[in-house]
């Protein structure tokens, strides 16, 4: 018996040390789970918590139960959970890898095993004694089935509840702070669970699960994109001083996951680095090691990255991670100027496939040495390397479609275009690495297919032809060896000459046995070649030609097993009118002999020409497809030049003349182009093509109908503020032509000629007909705007008479700011605060919402060379501008007595022509109301300069430099005709002036003349 007691009694004594220790789950938390229908009308354990003392027999019983029957199985669900994602995770080692070698969407799927594993711990807890050691351990799988399941709400409610409900208390501890002030650890906050490391405690009880809930709360924040949650929670166990040792490395794994999400590539390299110990085994140490490698790479650190890809290597048992590892090390090498090549690389990679280590994945292996092969720029190794890796069957059909379409487009850079076709056709294009460029694949695929036809077409006509200018017995002879050729590949028996039985009537043959033994010896009669020809030739004189099948005597079964052959057998892409193709899977196999190949010959005059004929258009649409869909002019001007010289009596030629021109215009060959269009010329001078050439070289410029030049003379009219004339003119207009373009913007004009005139009914009725009639339009909004100021302009005026302010003389119309127009204005970021100008001068402005920087733009003549000493403006900088149109132009020079200084002051002036005040005045309006709404924060000063009458203009703010107000000018350019779109682009026209040059032009008063002295500096602006 003492084999039998020694183990029991170390049983014992296993459980007695265990049960020394007190348990890590609480007895005073409210349990938030349902109890299952099955036990509603139970009283289950967890309920008997507090009615029985926890003592050590029950603790030892309640602990080993729990542990078995439940936390044991739930913990073996989930990991085979995990262990199916993995299974169907698939790795591209040529992109960067995923930080995880399997993906929460696999693993959702997985729903009815998740809520199996949650059924299954909840069972646990609610059975048990809340006071046993795993039900914190319950709890842990319940947040990681939510986590997988990606209800990651649910996942953040499980595992801040193991926070709270079994942070450690003292005995009479109820109402507890995690992280409170009374806890810390010389000034830092202690929000982990303190462990015990004695060798005792290491030994027979197990951490508790709060420390892992912590870390799965970090990573369920980073998995849902919340990473200043994930920044806090990881910050705070990095500083507590009672988080444990054991759990530093999965701390770090879940910071690296954190910044690999944000595409943080150095900081994921630091903390995956110092997280490889938590790797499960090597194979996934292996993959973390490449992405580590991976991550060097692209944050410039070859050194580091080669170390990584040979520790890879070393370390991995996956072939084809082996195999990307061996060359990316190398390509890294090679940048690095040292003595391994790729040369050695492809050899290594050619040596690999011979061993039996990498059987399975000579796919791989070549796909991978065709890489290596391009690299080197080797195009024909690299497809003969593709070919051979197409050829092995894996189980792995990613790479071989990978490897038809790199074939197919070498070969179609090669102009290859039977093979990239083919190639085109053996992949899947619906694989998942072809998601992003399935469709263009797909068209691709059916263009070569059209192209190709039209290829085959061409070849095969000129091999009949060929071989009809054969003499005759050596025609013969070349169609005998092709109908054997042909019947061999198909299985069947080649064709013998003989000659048909012919019956006498000779009483005697009925009598004759039917196989005599004509050879020598006692063979068996099928051996005798003789026999056997009389025989198929009696039979065939007599039944014809009859399939091997059963019931061969009856027509029926016949036509029904021919049916079926013909509906089975591959069909080739067979175009009307190739009856006599000669491609094999077309011709039956009744006529594989020389007569039947014979007959499909072009022989005749009329054949002849049937098949030029066909050749002509296949050429012809061969040369459509290569220009206008594969714009490759190269070839279409070969095609079409070898349709011209083989046929030029083609119905198509002065099309073929005209393409040709086109191709070799395109391809800047001028010489060959006037060639061509002077063909095209002498044939067909009088032609199409001809006539739009003549067209393309001297363009005419269409003119005006006669309704817009009425139109535009009623517009000038209303603009100059002859208003009466106008007003009889467009009534007029309006009795002849009815609405048109020009009816908004003319209504609008009329609208405030009247309001002008205090005629303010007709006004709204005017607005009222515009809004009704042209709804949507820029018109529209404003004339409801307009439409309620003039309702309201006795109320205005009274409200304007009693607050006593001063209005500016040129505002004629009083109209109120509304929103202004939405306009797409131009977005710009805010400069740096140290390249800004400092002045005391210009009002405080809010400019915390405006991030408008300008990009560098090109001085002219004049650099800054102090600008914290220039004066600041009160506008934030503009849009960059081209630093090729600020340069000075040297073509012209000009004297006059503008001086141009880029560091001065300017103003943004928009002046007009020919438009009267009252339209200037709400032009002004209308941008006080635009730059409220698009400029709040900032003051912009607009005033109209109305002196004299010949020169009107609107200056527009006062900016520190000519870089700053250039970018405002152009926003306002930009967005003038939603602002003022009552006002055509031929009556106003903007410009920059400094305070000196303002204050000169007043008195010079010729704007065409400081218009010229500023494109002098300012090329190609003004």
């Amino acid at each position: 018996m003492q084999p039998i007691l020694v183990p029991k009694f170390r049983l014992f004594f296993f459980l007695f040390l265990l049960g020394c220790f007190s348990a890590s789950a609480q007895p005073d938390f409210t349990l938030p789970l349902v109890k299952p229908k099955k036990y509603e009308n139970k009283t289950l354990g967890s309920e008997k918590t507090d009615e029985k003392k926890f003592t050590l027999p029950r603790k030892i019983y309640q602990s080993t139960v729990t542990h078995y029957n439940f936390y044991y199985n739930a913990t073996n669900k989930i990991n085979a959970i995990l262990e199916r994602a993995k299974a169907s995770h698939r790795d591209d080692y040529t992109q960067l890898l995923p930080f995880y070698n399997y993906s929460t969407n696999i693993t959702a799927a997985d729903s009815a095993e998740l809520d199996s594993v949650i059924y299954k711990a909840t069972a646990g807890i609610v059975l048990h004694d809340l006071r046993n050691s795993y039900i914190d351990d319950m709890y842990l799988l319940i947040g990681k089935s939510y986590y997988y399941w990606q209800k990651y709400d649910s996942a953040y409610r499980i595992f801040q509840f193991i926070n709270y409900n079994f942070f450690p208390k003292g005995k009479d501890e109820y109402i507890i702070v995690v992280g409170a002030n009374d806890r810390s650890t010389k000034g830092d906050l202690n929000i982990a669970t303190k462990e015990k490391n004695s060798l005792l405690h290491r030994a027979f009880t197990k951490a508790p699960s709060r420390n892992d809930a912590l870390l799965w709360l970090a990573r369920t924040y980073a998995e849902d994109n919340l990473f200043p949650e994930t920044y806090s929670l990881v910050n705070l166990l990095k500083k507590d001083p009672t988080f444990p040792k054991r759990l530093h490395g999965k701390l770090n794994e879940v910071q690296a996951y954190s910044f690999y999400k944000q595409e943080q590539w150095d900081s994921t390299a630091f903390y995956l680095k110092n997280a490889l110990s938590e790797a499960a085994d090597k194979t996934e140490l292996a993959r973390w090691e490449y992405l580590l490698a991976q991550l060097y790479a692209k944050t410039n650190q070859p050194d580091l990255a080669s170390d990584y890809f040979n520790k890879a290597k070393a370390h991995t048992t996956d072939p084809v991670l082996y195999i990307h590892a061996r060359i990316y090390e190398a390509q890294l090498v090679k940048k690095e100027g040292a003595t391994a090549t790729m040369d050695e690389t492809l050899a290594d990679l050619l040596k690999l496939s011979k061993k039996e280590r990498f059987d399975g994945y000579e796919d791989v292996l070549f796909y991978a040495a065709a890489n290596a092969a391009l690299q080197k720029g080797d195009t024909t190794q690299a497809m003969n390397l593709l070919k051979r890796s197409v050829t092995y069957q894996t189980e792995n059909p990613s790479v071989k479609n990978q490897a038809f379409v790199q074939l197919s487009e070498l070969a179609y850079r090669r102009r290859d275009y039977i093979l990239a076709s083919s190639s085109l056709d053996s992949a899947n294009l619906n694989d998942p690495a072809f998601a992003e460029q399935s469709v263009q694949l797909q068209n691709k695929q059916q263009l070569l297919k059209q192209l190709v036809q039209l290829i085959t077409v061409v070849k095969q006509q000129d091999s009949l032809q060929t071989v009809a200018k054969m003499p005759e017995k050596e025609m013969d002879s070349y169609l005998r060896s092709l109908a054997r050729k042909l019947r061999r590949e198909r299985g069947l028996k080649e064709e013998m000459a003989y000659t048909p039985a012919v019956l006498t009537g000779n009483p005697q043959d009925v009598n004759t046995p039917l196989f005599t033994n004509a050879g020598s010896g006692n063979s068996w009669y099928f051996y005798n070649a003789s026999q056997k020809a009389k025989g198929f030739n009696e039979f065939k004189a007599k039944w014809g030609n009859r399939p091997n099948i059963d019931n061969w005597r009856r027509q029926s079964a016949v036509d029904a097993t021919a049916s079926f052959a013909n509906n089975n057998k591959p069909q080739a892409d067979v175009r009307p009118g190739d009856e006599n193709s000669i491609d094999p899977n077309t011709i039956p196999s009744d006529e594989l002999t020389v007569d039947g190949l014979k007959s499909r010959l072009p022989l005749t005059e009329e054949q002849v020409l049937a098949s030029n004929k066909k050749i002509a258009e296949s050429l012809f649409e061969q040369g459509q497809i290569y220009k206008n869909q594969l714009e490759d002019y190269a070839q279409a001007a070969a095609v079409f030049e070898e349709l011209w010289k083989r046929f030029g009596n083609y119905e198509k030629e002065e099309e073929v003349l005209f393409e040709l021109f086109y191709c070799y215009n395109k391809l800047g060959d001028k010489q060959r182009a006037a060639y061509f269009q002077q063909e095209l010329k002498k044939k067909y001078p009088n032609g199409d093509p001809v006539q739009k050439i003549t067209a393309a070289n001297n363009p005419v410029k269409p003119g005006k109908d006669e309704k817009t030049i009425v139109y535009e003379r009623v517009y000038d009219l209303f603009i100059s503020g002859k208003f009466d004339e106008a007003a009889q003119q467009k009534k007029l207009a309006d009795s002849v032509y009815g609405n048109s373009y020009w009816t908004p913007q003319l209504l609008y004009i009329e609208a405030l000629y009247h309001i002008k005139q205090k005629n303010d009914s007709v006004a709204i009725v005017t607005l009222t007909n515009l809004e009704r009639n042209f709804p949507g339009s820029p018109m529209a909004d404003k004339a409801a705007v307009m439409k309620d100021v003039v309702s309201r302009r006795a109320e205005i005026e009274d409200y304007l008479t009693r607050t006593n302010i001063v209005r500016q003389t040129e505002d004629s119309i009083v109209i109120p700011f509304d929103e202004g127009p939405k306009v797409n204005k131009i977005v710009q970021d805010k400069k740096q605060q140290d390249n800004k100008i400092v002045t005391g001068n210009q009002p405080t402005q809010n400019n915390a919402n405006i991030t408008r920087p300008a990009a560098p733009v090109q001085k002219t003549e004049v650099e800054k060379t102090d600008r914290n000493n220039a004066s600041k403006i009160g506008i934030n900088p503009k849009t960059a501008k081209d630093t090729t149109t600020l340069k000075p132009m040297k073509e012209v020079k000009v004297e006059t007595a503008y001086i141009y200084n880029s560091n001065e002051p300017y103003t943004v002036l928009i002046y007009f022509d020919q438009v009267d005040p009252v339209y200037i005045s709400e032009a002004k309006n209308a941008f006080q109301r635009y730059n409220n709404a698009s400029h709040s924060g900032e003051t912009i000063g607009l005033k109209v300069n109305d002196a004299d009458k010949e020169t009107l203009w609107m200056e527009m703010g006062m900016f520190s430099d000519v870089t700053i107000a250039m970018g405002y000018m152009d926003e306002w350019k930009k967005n003038a005709r939603q602002i003022i779109p009552w006002l055509t682009e031929s009556k106003y026209k903007f410009i920059v002036i400094s305070e000196r040059n303002l204050e000169l032009l007043k008195t010079r008063k010729n704007m065409e003349e400081y218009r010229l002295f500023l494109q002098q500096h300012i090329k190609d602006k003004f």
